[in-house]
């Protein structure tokens, strides 16, 4: 065989034929280089060299083998994402004699939204969970395939269908945002080149805006013949608690004597639990707690009922707020506000517009905004609480708003 002029380059070459029929590929061993090269016929025909890697000549040419394979697939047009995969996992053990560590998308993603149950809040390992279940069942069959095989069009068509299930652009993006998380850790551990979710665009911002309550609607909520209901709206519109904060309280995060609340919000990392937050009551908040019948042991739930549902979905506290607004007149029946399609409903009002209001009233009262920040969640150590000084300015903020 002609060695095309490289005598010079090559300080010896051997050729061996691997029967692949009309084009066959070759060995060749470069001046001073341990290493074996293989001479073959690329998918366009053209004569191509590529290094082995392999000193040993066994191993070499078992790898020479597999790299004529995948050219003469490509030549005739039969080379797939699965065989191309299966070639290179043929040659990665034909040289390590191990095979190829193989990562699939399902596998790595659930463990990974499993350890996230120990690391994070219970809500965000909730919401992890349900956008990775399902952007697995976007998936379908591929779900099973490599990690490695997910791109950016795959998150991009994901995204879209959220929206086009009728979930907000935030909703989307949250979706894209989570996604990020996995698959950046994924490039980290080399179980992947690039992560497939960094190159995909977030979405513009819808414009729907959550509203605030007015004097008038608190007084309407207020009137409300659920006890506990109207406990849960008074911690919303006087300490801005979310809905899962609120319904989980306990006596032992009120402190009658100080008249303060005292407590770890859900929506913060497992590692900065150890800090609470203080907030003063406001006097009409103190007096429903004091006229609350029953005992007071640090375990017992302020929202026994309350206390036993989720958050979201059929028959949580989200809906049952909802029912509500509508009993006590404060919004209509859904009809009149549900948003096209079958994603998430997005209302003007929902048991959030109670923080808001909360946070809008501390300013209509010029309380300022460093104050107010604190207020709706500044946090503090423990062991180093706010000072006397400090909680008293936060409780004249807090009864400036007025009483309903």
């Amino acid at each position: 065989m002609d060695n095309g002029g490289h005598s010079h380059y090559y300080s010896h070459f051997e050729e061996t034929r691997t029967n692949l029929g009309e084009h066959m590929a070759s060995l060749w061993k470069r001046n001073n280089s341990p290493y074996w090269v293989c001479c073959f016929t690329g998918p366009d025909g053209s004569q191509l060299k590529k290094s082995t890697k392999e000193s040993n000549r066994g191993k070499a040419l078992a790898v020479c083998v597999e790299i004529e394979r995948a050219s003469r697939l490509g030549r005739q047009g039969q080379l797939t994402e699965v065989q191309a995969r299966k070639v290179i996992s043929d040659i990665y053990q034909r040289s390590t004699e191990e095979s190829l560590p193989f990562e699939d998308t399902a596998t790595y993603l659930l463990e990974w939204v499993s350890s996230k149950a120990v690391t994070r809040a219970p809500g965000t390992a909730i919401r992890y969970k349900r956008i990775v279940e399902e952007f697995l069942t976007f998936l379908d069959k591929r779900a099973s395939g490599p990690l490695s095989g997910i791109v950016p069009r795959d998150i991009t068509r994901f995204r879209d269908d959220q929206r086009r299930q009728g979930k907000s652009a935030a909703s989307a993006n949250m979706a894209v945002k989570t996604l990020r998380v996995p698959f950046a850790v994924a490039r980290r551990h080399g179980l992947i080149l690039s992560s497939p979710a960094e190159a995909v665009e977030l979405l513009p911002p819808d414009s729907e805006v959550r509203e605030t309550f007015s004097l008038e609607q608190l007084t309407a909520l207020l009137a409300t013949k659920n006890i506990e209901w109207k406990g849960m709206i008074l911690f919303g519109a006087y300490c801005g608690l979310r809905i899962g904060d609120a319904s989980q309280l306990t006596w032992a995060n009120i402190d009658l004597t100080k008249r303060l609340l005292i407590f770890h919000p859900q929506k913060v990392q497992r590692s900065k639990q150890k800090k609470a937050h203080e907030v003063p009551l406001h006097p009409s908040l103190e007096k429903y707690l004091q006229d609350l019948p029953g005992l007071k042991t640090p375990k017992a739930p302020i929202f026994p009922t309350l206390k036993q549902k989720k958050v979201s979905g059929v028959g949580g506290l989200s809906l049952h707020f909802r029912k509500v607004m509508v009993a006590t007149g404060v919004a209509e029946d859904e009809k009149g506000e549900k948003k096209a399609g079958k994603g998430r409903r997005f209302f003007a009002h929902s048991f959030h517009s109670l923080r808001h209001t909360f946070v809008s009233l501390l300013a209509n009262q010029n309380v300022s905004r460093e104050l107010r920040m604190k207020l709706a969640g500044h946090t503090s150590d423990a062991h180093d609480r706010y000072t006397h000084h400090e909680i008293e300015n936060l409780r004249k903020s807090i009864e400036t708003i007025p009483s309903i």
